[in-house]
């Protein structure tokens, strides 16, 4: 209660927050003047001007205008006459652009190792305590040490490297109460992610892996091939041979084979032709109980973007394994020739109210609604805010760290769309830095979150992201038919009408006069793929969609549609078993189901042994030739021709790069029809490498002066 001119009256504060480092914004339910309150700050008032009062919807909204500029890390509160007391939020005000000139810090953070100690860095400018907590390896409490304030928010504590080894978590004081985190910045934890652990992972690495393995050679993007698969699901079934199942050491181990005897795994790999590998998330995720490994999870649920996740790892409970088997694996993918890709997902945390980023500057990592809602593009409760520089800065700091230490030589970004154009930038530039040839590529979707449209990291303005590739989504609906819709059927099976959008992919979806019209200035912009680890498998989608058609006939179409990605301008893109016809039993969406559904099945590989063999020698033409790897928007307009082809039939010619490339001429002719098509060659000096069930790196058939190209098939001539 309170005494005014108006008499006696019942207030109450809803919410008082800094809207700019000079003004507060206080929601009450009545209307009251400047004698009503004071603003104060460590007991001394702060003056203050009321400089606008309106009311809507019940609330009277006061903005107050203060004389100073003031420090959010100190406590102010509005106090009223009957002593009552609140503290005013600094909650929107770190969502402003002082804010991050104030406080953008370029410092190091996170463990920084020095000969005889060991320094902690954190960033919280909202914090008013930071105290480091130090745990045994047994998780008993050890001791507890204030970190010291420093410039631009950001806290140090120095420690004697003989800490090193234990574990630590933050315990950090905001207006939002004390809280014990994770340091984001942590490149070490305990199992299941419980605590940080103070770890020189660099000397362990180096003193494990003395000599590292080079990148292997990739002289541009258009020359790789990307085989995406999941850690366990990989090597978890019994048919693949694996010795180390559902483990990083399991991706890379070699002489596997399956029931029938054909290799799986790694050799797998390397008889296909990929050159990357990339994997689904090693991000931690808490999703997956560590010691159990149950229950299964894609990891696209992240909480340690730093650390590794150890549900891989032969030992979870050692912070050290999961660090030096991860680093194995890419050693020795490198070793057989096969670059890895990280797979990123930055875009949102499994859960906002329990990050560590919360808790140190609350409302800073992630974004809002113009009515202070979150966001939520991502479709998971939150995105993350990277217009903002920590966030930012967090973000390319992560992809140094692993293209840096453990040599990562590509990286996917999970819903690159909520990210901002800036930000992707800024990743690519500091990637350069490193290695120009490290791929960086994403999902590319428009998604529904308060980011300017011309700010946002999507396919429609990819002309603004030089360097870095999209999925090209288009280019795979009009192959096998909607994502969103089960029955619907692509150009392979059944729906004529998507031709043009076919041919713009197969042209790197550049644009050729008068006959593309593309979305991308390059090929090298362009990911081909008909499946990935989201949605049906190609495989279940064409039965799903052709029901009416008997399995040989859809393998067929299956079949096709690879051969499409395979030979078009761009990246390819496989995602692991599509090429033996995977299937998920019809799951779309297998985020979290179980190895019944997962798993990667290399009976199948058995099963259907000639449609790998052809794909095989599909991959291997398109290597030889670089007719197929063109990398130049410019190359393709001069160098790629469609010819005049009936509908359903798509047929093109690319010549030859190089003088001294053995195909001068290439004739490519798709045939999505049930009827067998005649096409008549300009001489007879053209040998077949392609055609029916055939293909090869040699000739099939030579000297001919005309092609018969089968039905939901291909062929290939050159001279």
């Amino acid at each position: 209660m309170i005494n005014s001119e108006s008499g006696t009256q019942q207030i109450k504060l809803i919410s008082a927050e800094f809207m700019t480092f000079q003004t507060i914004s206080m929601e009450t339910t009545t209307w009251f003047s400047q004698e009503d309150f004071v603003l104060i700050s460590d007991g001394q008032p702060i003056d203050y001007q009321i400089s606008n009062q309106e009311e809507r919807d019940g609330h009277v909204t006061l903005t107050l205008l203060l004389d100073r500029s003031v420090d959010i890390e100190r406590c102010y509160e509005v106090v009223f006459m009957n002593q009552e007391r609140y503290r005013v939020r600094p909650s929107r005000i770190v969502r402003t652009l002082l804010f991050d000139s104030r406080y953008s810090y370029e410092g190091p953070l996170g463990l920084v190792m020095q000969k005889e100690t060991m320094t902690l860095h954190v960033w919280s400018p909202l914090a008013e305590q930071i105290e480091c907590v130090l745990y045994t390896p047994e998780e008993e409490e050890l001791e507890t040490i204030e970190l010291v304030r420093a410039e631009r928010g950001v806290h140090r504590l120095v420690l004697p490297r003989q800490r090193e080894h234990c574990l630590y978590r933050y315990r950090v004081t905001t207006y939002l109460g004390t809280t014990e985190i994770v340091d984001p910045y942590a490149k070490a934890i305990s199992v299941n992610g419980r605590f940080g652990v103070l770890l020189d992972v660099e000397h362990e690495i180096r003193q494990r892996f003395p000599k590292r393995q080079k990148r292997p050679i990739l002289i541009k993007p258009t020359d790789a091939i990307v085989y995406e698969a999941h850690i366990r699901d990989f090597t978890i079934d019994p048919s693949s041979g694996s010795t180390h199942p559902g483990q990083y050491v399991g991706v890379s181990e070699s002489g596997t084979v399956s029931p029938e005897g054909r290799t799986t795994g790694l050799d797998y790999l390397l008889e296909l032709g990929v050159t990357h590998m990339q994997l689904l998330p090693v991000h931690f995720f808490s999703t997956t109980e560590e010691k159990s490994r149950l229950p299964y999870n894609w990891g696209y649920d992240p909480e340690q973007w730093f650390a590794l996740a150890g549900s891989y790892a032969s030992n979870p409970s050692d912070p050290t394994v999961r660090i030096l088997e991860y680093v194995e694996m890419i050693e020795r993918l490198h070793a057989a020739g096969i670059r890895v890709t990280f797979d990123v997902v930055m875009n949102h945390v499994y859960i906002r109210e329990r990050s560590a980023l919360e808790h140190l500057v609350p409302g800073y990592y992630f974004r809002y609604e113009l009515d202070g809602t979150l966001a939520n593009g991502t479709g998971v409760g939150n995105d993350t805010a990277s217009e903002r520089f920590m966030m930012r800065r967090l973000i390319v700091d992560c992809l140094t760290y692993f293209a840096e230490v453990f040599r990562i030589d590509a990286f996917r970004f999970d819903l690159m769309g909520i990210h901002d154009i800036e930000t992707m930038n800024a990743v690519r530039s500091a990637l350069d830095v490193i290695d120009p040839t490290i791929l960086v590529y994403g999902e590319g979707w428009d998604l529904a979150t308060p980011l300017p449209y011309r700010q946002k990291a999507i396919s429609s303005l990819a002309s603004q992201m030089p360097g870095i590739a999209h999925f090209n989504d288009v280019f795979r609906d009009a192959l096998k038919g909607s994502t969103f819709s089960e029955t619907d059927r692509g150009f392979i099976s059944g729906d004529g009408w998507r031709e043009g959008e076919v041919r713009n992919g197969m042209a790197g979806s550049v644009t050729i006069a008068h006959q593309t019209d593309g979305r991308f200035p390059e090929p090298t912009y362009s990911i081909n793929y008909v499946e990935a680890h989201d949605n049906h498998t190609l495989y279940d989608k064409l039965l799903l969609s052709r029901p009416d058609l008997e399995e040989p006939t859809r393998l067929r179409m299956s079949r096709l549609a690879q051969t499409i990605i395979f030979l078009s301008a761009g990246i390819p893109f496989i995602h692991a078993g599509q090429e033996f016809g995977r299937t998920k039993q019809g799951v779309e969406n297998s985020y979290n189901a179980p190895d019944a559904i997962n798993r990667l099945d290399w009976t199948l590989r058995d099963k259907h042994f000639e449609m790998v063999e052809y794909l095989k020698n599909i991959l291997q033409i398109r290597r030889m030739h670089g007719g197929f790897r063109l990398h130049r928007a410019n190359q393709i307009q001069e160098l790629f021709h469609f010819l005049p082809m009936r509908p359903g039939v798509i047929a093109y010619e690319v010549e030859a790069v190089h003088s001294y490339d053995a195909w001068q001429r290439t004739l490519v002719v798709h045939n999505v029809t049930m009827e067998p098509v005649e096409v008549a060659l300009d001489h007879s000096r053209w040998n077949v490498h392609v055609q029916g069930d055939y293909a090869s790196v040699t000739p099939i058939e030579k000297g001919v002066a005309q092609i018969t190209v089968l039905p939901l098939s291909t062929t290939i001539a050159t001279c």
